[in-house]
């Protein structure tokens, strides 16, 4: 189970991390504690890496590659084969060691068998008894030997043992006290294995109790006869307890496995039918990431399943996460493509700020700075690091356009301050002239022909618009449009921004009154039939007259509008 959940969460890291994790495991511990966690991070790799050199293959192709000529070199992956190298080599040597051991442990049982055998032909019990009980210890502190030799070296030992227990007889006193000395080791044993028998873990109790039954037949001699069969018969017993518990923990083992297995397949069904169809913005990707990984999470916490499953169900997993993985790709794929679009477009705008900044061209630069200050907000997504240092070059680029801009705004051009003085010999001239509705319109004219002057000095014009204003002596009726035209004059003049939005106010305008008047006129018709005077019609007539008069007057302003233009 232990090793499973490693596997779980190998699965989790990265290639760069699973390399880091397997390099640390070589290091750092010995090579016969990580034979698990190597083979379950080299799965982990293998099944990560070759699902991206299967993407990288499908990217290739789509694009327009020949299958034959792809290629996919990784370092990491030369890496990960050279650390396995490493291991395999250190595997190697460990084996090598250990399997040199193992026949010298083999060496040293067989001449200890060969010494007991040399004191059984002896014949001379009591004079060999403290050598035979030295090769009984000495036979106790040998490790292990090779699995193949294992039962003819034991034995044999257990033989000759029983053959110098024989001749023991002859020794009463010698063999009662190694009797004894017997009894109370298997007595301990049954002690230790009543205490397995109470154990919670049934894995750890079953694993001790082998061991137990090692120490038993190979490191404790016989009994008494009258022992022999009561203790065993007691030992058996605790044994089967044992064996009774392991068979019950294996069967409810298989049994949540089997609900595992279950509640996998569940999980597969969930993430197969995932919904993702309506995602369209990097958040809606973003959401269903962050729930995709959830389910994902869920199916590798569910705990084993049968062995025979694994591949399985694994194989499955990977299938039902294959759909989404690959829209998710393509998406952002997509989205890669379109960041660098965007990018490059961006660059292409700053460009174009460095190359218009210092122009002298002002009309031409003040509008490609407009036209590229639109065009950059409707550009697309770019991630905040870059978006923000690109914004940067570009504003500051915009900003010293613009300062450059205004700084000249306010002392003016050489050719508005020539029109400055122009205007202010015009304004002493203005005293002299008749202005009157007939010659109004040639002083205006005369007015703009002059040009601008230095935004700071327009106040001028403010004085040119109020003389030529106090000077007509208007009548009523034309009064309205005359003052009109003097507006319209003096925004041009000034280069005022109101005079930019002044057409549409007077389509709306237009627009409004004709509305009005049509509502006006239709309702006329409630008064169709009044023969008496009826002072309410009188109102509706005079209103009609005021609104086509405001009409009249709106129109005429436009088409004076267009005329300047």
């Amino acid at each position: 189970m232990e090793n499973e959940i490693q596997s779980k969460d190998y699965k989790t890291l990265s290639l760069d991390d699973l390399v880091n994790t397997l390099r640390t495991l070589i290091e750092e511990k010995q090579i016969t504690d990580i034979k698990e966690d190597a083979n379950a991070i080299r799965a982990a790799f293998y099944l990560q890496y070759n699902e991206e050199v299967a993407q990288a293959k499908e990217d290739f192709i789509a694009a327009g590659g020949k299958e034959e000529e792809f290629q996919y070199p990784n370092p990491i992956q030369v890496t990960f084969k050279e650390l396995w190298k490493t291991f395999l080599n250190k595997k190697k040597a460990h084996q090598a060691q250990l399997n040199k051991e193992l026949e010298n442990n083999l060496s040293k049982r067989l001449q200890i068998i060969a010494a007991i055998k040399a004191l059984v032909e002896q014949g001379d019990v009591s004079n060999s008894y403290k050598d035979f009980q030295q090769l009984m210890t000495d036979w106790k502190e040998i490790g292990n030997i090779p699995s193949d030799k294992y039962q003819e070296t034991w034995g044999n030992y257990h033989l000759y043992v029983e053959q110098f227990y024989d001749l023991l007889h002859l020794n009463k006193d010698l063999r009662e006290i190694d009797f004894k000395r017997n009894l109370e080791a298997k007595q301990q044993i049954i002690e230790k294995a009543k205490e397995l028998a109470t154990h919670t873990d049934i894995q750890f109790a079953f694993n001790e109790l082998q061991i137990l039954h090692r120490l038993w037949k190979e490191e404790t001699g016989p009994v008494s006869k009258e022992f022999r069969e009561p203790v065993w018969q007691e030992f058996s017993e605790i044994t089967n307890q044992i064996h009774q518990k392991r068979v019950a923990f294996v069967n409810e083992l298989k049994k949540v496995e089997e609900e595992n297995l279950q509640s996998k397949l569940e999980k597969i069904e969930e993430i197969r039918n995932f919904d993702f169809s309506k995602n369209r913005s990097f958040n809606d990707w973003r959401k269903s990431i962050d729930a995709f990984e959830v389910l994902k999470e869920q199916f590798l916490a569910i705990g084993n399943i049968p062995k025979n499953k694994t591949a399985e169900v694994w194989n499955s997993f990977k299938e039902a996460t294959k759909v989404f993985n690959h829209a998710k790709n393509d998406f952002f794929r997509e989205q890669k493509k379109a960041q660098a679009d965007a990018i490059a477009k961006r660059k292409e705008l700053i460009a174009e700020a460095k190359n218009w900044k210092d122009s002298e061209d002002f009309q031409s630069a003040t509008e490609t700075f407009k036209r590229i200050q639109a065009e950059w907000k409707k550009l697309g997504f770019v991630p905040r690091k870059q978006a923000d240092a690109l914004w940067n070059e570009f504003k500051n680029n915009c900003d010293a356009y613009f300062d450059r801009l205004n700084n000249v705004k306010k002392e003016g051009t050489p050719e508005e301050q020539k029109n400055y003085e122009s205007k202010l010999a015009f304004f002493e001239t203005l005293t002299e002239k008749e202005i009157n509705i007939d010659t109004y319109k040639d002083v205006v004219k005369e007015w703009l022909e002059i040009g601008l002057v230095p935004s700071q000095k327009n106040k001028i014009d403010q004085d040119i618009y109020q003389t030529i204003e106090k000077s007509l002596e208007l009548p009523k009726e034309k009064a309205d449009f005359v003052v009109y035209q003097l507006k319209l004059a003096y925004w041009k003049a000034i280069d005022s921004k109101k005079l930019y939005d002044e057409y549409d106010l007077l389509r709306k305008e237009v627009d409004a009154v004709t509305k009005d008047l049509k509502q006006l006129e239709n309702n006329l018709g409630f008064f169709a039939n009044s023969k008496k005077a009826n002072p309410l019609l009188d109102t509706v007539k005079q209103s009609i007259e005021n609104e086509k008069n405001k009409l009249k007057l709106a129109k005429q302003k436009v088409k004076y509008f267009r005329s300047i233009q």
